[in-house]
């Protein structure tokens, strides 16, 4: 019998893992990842358009909308949030391409074409990026799929919108600061701009190479430039003699003498205003002042310096609406003004200065500067870098302080020596850039706070003293009246529209020429400072005498005391409420139409804060107005003053 035979047990097959799928659109989630980043970038940057509602508004609309799809999108995956996403952050990367080839003229700040910078690039690559995924969601459609890990692209994305949102909500950003149309950021640093965080600079001049162990400018005392003549007057028609400077070596000299042949020839390129702006030059809205700076901002941060084929910044003289090149401002990237670099390559010759008490703002797509910071260092308006680019000028038209020469007021910047020491300004000036003779009395500095006390002048009568401390007083007691500037207007006052130079004037047009004189209840013109907050601090009056007074007929008030002076060089916008300052007059002592010019009143300030120069001292520079032929200007002047 044979053995039955034992049947092999069957295997039961093990059961089949079914993996954890659900059905969703791939890609959708990084595509709402990506909206979110481009709309925290926005929501970031909103703030520094603060100058421009309109635009500001239109980035809290974009910042809504991608953040807004970006949620849908990753809480409901629908394909109408995938069409969503596909549909705003296409048309917000469109209107970043826009802005980067022409601008957009009806949006006020958009006007004019931008260069990319890092923020915004990333903002427009997290945009593109959204808007492609959502794409690619939408045409492969919903597919059976493992649950979506979202860690490593989450930590991609903000990898990029994290230093682009620190980036586009700290930097200054401008409208029209595109290195291809040269114009200036609006947070300058000195003069002109800014640099990112850890941007690098060659800091030596191209060309002749610079020994740093050559002698330093600083070498050399004020009394020995002063002995052998330097700062000399300088015409190009005649050139000018580098020789006998002590302290200059032969290197430096010849570098000198070079720069100014170069810049001779080669700036006349430029000698429109149209040329230069076709050029990429962009004006930074100082013609008020007299001298109107037009800069080009990609040039700044190059590593050329000192090279007349390529000038940062060119400066023409305004005289009403005839604008004149007179010379170059050669700006380096940001160093100390007392560099090696910069020392050492021409010498005692040049002194550096810079800017670093400007405030800048856009104005119309531009940025340009609005005003001067007050005593803490702030801005009224528009905000200030601290001026890390040290500049100097050639001139090549005519100048008594020689031809690397300064400007005077707000335009003679800051040096790392005292003024004494500059060598770009001068002691005789004949060229309206302001006055520095010998004064005739000393006037003592001025502190309202403490007893009125004006003896000791030569010359003056006790009867002169008693009027000109009246008057002093008077004016402390009654002139706060006045100190709410909108009080001011609603009795007639009317801004000439000089806050940019840090002192505002309210004028009361009626009050000019009317019989009373010296009130401080009927002052003819107000002076206010602008402040950081936004208002403006009253700080002193400007009486006015009729403009039917001829400056040599002016009442003998105060004696040495004061100086009366008139503005006979300033040209007005034709408006009969509210004429503004809007520039100079013509080499025929006329304004361009359709500026005008007023008939010349002598005026004299009284100043209610603490002045250093006496309580009637003026201002400087345009500010200080012409006095009486013959006579030597006081110490009556506020460095840095408007008109």
């Amino acid at each position: 019998m044979e053995p039955t035979p034992i049947e092999a047990p069957v295997a039961t097959p093990a059961p089949t893992t079914v993996p954890n799928t659900t059905e969703r659109y791939p890609g959708l989630a990084v595509a709402a990842l990506a909206s979110l980043g481009a709309g925290a970038v926005h929501a970031a940057a909103t703030g520094i358009h603060a100058e421009h509602p309109e635009l500001a508004r239109l980035f809290v609309v974009v910042t809504v909308l991608q953040l807004g799809v970006g949620l849908w999108a990753l809480l409901r995956p629908t394909r109408l949030a995938a069409a969503a996403v596909v549909l705003v952050n296409a048309v917000a990367v469109g209107g970043w391409l826009v802005t980067r080839l022409t601008g957009i003229s009806w949006i006020d700040g958009l006007a004019d074409r931008e260069a990319a910078q890092f923020a915004d690039t990333v903002c427009a690559a997290l945009g593109a990026l959204a808007a492609g995924a959502a794409v690619a969601a939408l045409l492969v459609g919903k597919r059976p799929a493992a649950p979506t890990r979202l860690a490593v692209p989450a930590l991609c994305i903000a990898v990029l919108a994290v230093p682009a949102m620190w980036t586009g909500g700290t930097h200054v950003h401008s409208h029209d600061h595109a290195a291809a149309d040269g114009a200036l950021a609006a947070g300058d640093e000195s003069q002109p701009h800014d640099h990112a965080e850890g941007e690098t600079h060659d800091t030596t001049p191209t060309g002749d190479t610079v020994d740093e162990g050559q002698p330093h400018t600083h070498d050399t005392t004020a009394e020995e430039l002063a002995a052998a003549g330097w700062p000399r007057p300088w015409d190009p028609a005649d050139g000018i003699d580098l020789s006998g400077v002590p302290g200059v070596t032969a290197e430096q000299q010849a570098r000198a003498q070079q720069l100014i042949d170069d810049t001779l020839r080669e700036l006349p390129k430029w000698s429109t205003v149209e040329a230069a702006e076709a050029d990429g030059y962009r004006s930074i809205g100082d013609a008020g002042t007299g001298s109107e700076h037009f800069i080009r901002r990609d040039l700044i941060e190059d590593d050329v310096m000192l090279d007349p084929t390529q000038p940062e910044s060119l400066v023409f003289t305004v005289k009403g609406n005839t604008k004149t090149l007179a010379g170059a401002m050669f700006i380096a990237s940001a160093r100390p003004t007392d560099d090696p670099s910069l020392t050492n390559w021409g010498g005692a010759l040049m002194t550096w200065h810079n800017h670093g008490n400007l405030c800048w703002d856009i104005v119309n797509g531009v940025a340009q500067v609005v005003g001067i910071t007050d005593g803490a260092g702030k801005c009224a308006r528009g905000l200030n870098t601290g001026g890390a680019n040290p500049m100097v000028h050639v001139w090549i038209t005519p100048h008594q302080c020689g031809p690397f020469a300064a400007l005077e007021g707000v335009g003679a910047g800051q040096a790392a020596v005292s003024e004494s020491e500059r060598v770009d300004m001068c002691q005789e000036h004949g060229d309206g850039h302001g006055d520095h003779g010998a004064p005739t009395v000393e006037p003592k500095p001025y502190d309202p706070t403490k007893p009125i006390d004006l003896s000791g002048t030569p010359g003056v009568t006790p009867e002169q003293q008693a009027a000109a401390e009246n008057l002093i007083a008077v004016t402390l007691v009654r002139l706060p009246q006045w100190s709410d500037y909108k009080v001011a207007e609603a009795a007639g006052f009317r801004s000439i529209g000089d806050a940019l130079t840090g002192h505002e004037h309210f004028i009361n047009w009626d009050w000019i020429n009317d019989d009373v004189t010296l009130d401080p209840d009927m002052p003819e013109s107000l002076v206010y400072e602008p402040q950081p907050d936004g208002s403006k601090k009253l700080v002193s009056a400007m009486y006015m005498l009729p403009d039917d007074v001829a400056l040599e007929d002016v009442p003998d008030i105060g004696g040495a005391l004061m100086q009366w002076h008139i503005h006979d060089n300033l040209c007005f916008t034709n408006d009969p409420d509210a004429p503004k300052v809007a520039g100079l007059t013509n080499g025929q002592g006329e304004c361009n139409p359709p500026l005008v010019k007023f008939r010349p009143a002598p005026m004299i300030h009284v100043w209610i804060t603490p002045h250093r120069c006496g309580p009637f001292a003026a201002l400087e520079g345009v500010g200080a107005g012409q006095i009486e032929a013959g006579e030597e200007r006081l110490c009556d002047h506020d460095h840095g003053g408007g008109f």
